[in-house]
């Protein structure tokens, strides 16, 4: 018990966010969801230490893959390089006691381990891609086309909506009111949307250090002016909202309530994340939801995952402006 009490400390440092997910999820799935995300952060972290050369990173997040086939050598990954380049802070501490990471990992059931290392090598593979893609070479660069960028959400994000859907159907058989086939396809979705707000909202950020991961035609130009890629933004918002539309479906047929709450709070923020992002179009700072507003739909989170009734009143209030702005959009 203290070692999950440690690794939990240790996620809260990480994402305080995630944190307050993670405490109201059922036992069963609570510390395999922990540790699945505080493995994926650790390479992420890796994948974002820029000190180090793009292959060099590449390199480590290779072994960290096969740290995960080859569990005789789990503990023989060494991260000093990334470690000395980490200023203070929770994500050095998090790759600093890797090895209880891995540790917390032996003591999950092994059908569990399982779909962290499914999940965990699609996510370092994004994460690889996206260092050859946009690192390697100088200049500014984009994702080549839309099969490319649903390649990258998927890998990166969607994935995780299909490990946790395995997941809960391991823990419980009657998980939801759709099919297991129908949840995972939905669940990918879930994962790819959230993802894709991600990658709007951080747009103009992202240009300014030479990568689109929306594929537009001349990135370089639209660096120094991102309303040229006004249209191509416009059109993977909507997309988002299709997304969205898929990740309120997965909610509904969730059955155990805590897992619901689990899920209405990301699809809540992004409804509203995305509404915002609209309003203020590409060329704004990062959008952020008020913490004052994420208070409010932890109150309708709560209300959705007990009364289900509660569902069409729900999906009203954060879904009809949003929809309304895009079909206004469609039309100018």
């Amino acid at each position: 018990m203290s070692g999950e009490l440690e690794l939990l400390a240790i996620l809260k440092e990480v994402s305080r966010s995630f944190y307050l997910s993670i405490r109201f999820l059922p036992a069963q799935i609570r510390m395999t969801i922990a540790l699945a995300y505080l493995l994926a952060r650790a390479s992420d972290t890796i994948a974002d230490t820029n000190q180090l050369a793009a292959t060099e990173r590449i390199d480590i997040l290779q072994r960290f893959t096969e740290s995960r086939a080859n569990p005789a050598t789990e503990h023989q990954i060494d991260l000093a390089a990334c470690l000395t380049k980490q200023s203070d802070g929770p994500e050095k501490v998090l790759l600093a006691n890797i090895d209880r990471v891995f540790e917390g990992l032996a003591r999950i059931p092994q059908a569990h381990q399982v779909l962290i290392d499914e999940v965990l090598k699609k996510i370092i593979r994004g994460q690889t891609l996206d260092i050859e893609r946009f690192e390697l070479e100088p200049g500014a660069k984009a994702l080549p086309d839309g099969a490319a960028l649903e390649e990258y959400t998927y890998l990166v994000a969607g994935c995780v909506g299909e490990f946790w859907t395995k997941l809960c159907f391991l823990a419980w058989p009657r998980y939801a009111r759709l099919p297991e086939s129908e949840m995972l396809r939905t669940g990918k979705e879930f994962g790819q949307g959230l993802q894709l707000i991600n990658i709007l909202r951080d747009f103009r950020d992202d240009l300014q250090a030479g990568r689109s991961y929306l594929p537009v035609a001349d990135p370089t130009a639209v660096a120094t002016d991102p309303c040229l890629a006004r249209t191509d933004w416009e059109q993977w918002h909507r997309s988002a909202l299709g997304y969205l539309e898929e990740a309120w479906n997965y909610l509904c047929a969730v059955r155990p309530f805590r897992v619901r709450f689990a899920c209405a709070m990301p699809v809540l923020i992004g409804v509203r994340t995305l509404q915002l992002l609209g309003d203020a179009g590409i060329i704004a700072p990062r959008i952020k939801v008020s913490r004052s507003e994420v208070r409010r739909m932890m109150i309708w989170a709560t209300g959705i995952a007990l009364f289900p009734f509660l569902e069409p009143v729900a999906y009203r209030k954060f879904f009809r402006g949003l929809q309304n702005q895009t079909t206004s959009t469609q039309e100018r």
